[in-house]
């Protein structure tokens, strides 16, 4: 290796451990740690405004873009804080707004995401069936509050078809709820798999026409 290749490599490490320990500031920090370092800069953040604001909009990420097009530039150009950027209103959206709303009343598709996450980090097939359910409500919600009828566009992260066979799959309690809830999931998405719940969907055909 040579001096310079040496010398790149001092520097990638580094960057990687200062970028380490800035995101390791970033998550010890405190909601009210962010809001006071906000208003230094002039930015009238708090719990408050973002239940309120998230209330109105019911979508995560719309409700963070609206955040960054009136104040973005202030906290990644004009400040010197490292530890404080644009990041920070996505991360205080995702720390407030679950304690305040429910997904299934939201079906906003940043949370949605999220809850799938946690039920496939903590192993899909020892979740609880009722967390499961609440997904499955949540997109219902999407459908009708977004007019949405494809499973396809409601996702970026995760593959949601496939994510809903493997859901339905680990769900043993197959009582006429759940069947009720699978057959309103139809009802929403047109290119809900048929296979999904085959004696469901033929239920849903025959109720349909």
């Amino acid at each position: 290796m040579t001096d310079i290749d040496k010398e790149k490599y001092r520097e990638l490490i580094a960057n990687l451990l200062k970028g380490h320990e800035l995101q390791k500031r970033r998550n010890s920090a405190s909601n009210e740690e962010y809001f006071a370092k906000m208003k230094e800069f002039g930015i009238d953040l708090s719990e408050e405004k973002i239940i309120a604001d998230y209330d109105r909009i019911r979508d995560a990420r719309k409700l963070d873009d609206s955040y960054y097009e009136e104040f973005g530039h202030i906290l990644d150009d004009e400040q010197k804080e490292e530890w404080l950027n644009s990041d920070a209103t996505i991360l205080l959206i995702d720390r407030i707004v679950p304690l305040h709303f429910n997904i299934e009343d939201t079906g906003d598709p940043f949370f949605i995401d999220g809850v799938i996450g946690s039920l496939y980090e903590d192993d899909l097939k020892k979740a609880d069936q009722k967390d499961i359910e609440k997904v499955f409500r949540a997109l219902i919600t999407f459908s009708h509050t977004r007019d949405h009828h494809t499973l396809a566009d409601v996702m970026g992260m995760y593959d949601i078809r496939s994510n809903l066979k493997e859901m339905i799959r680990v769900c043993h309690d197959r009582n006429p709820s759940f069947r009720a809830l699978i057959k309103e999931l139809y009802a929403c998405y047109e290119d809900a798999d048929p296979h999904l719940f085959p004696s469901v969907y033929k239920e849903y055909l025959k109720e349909k026409k």
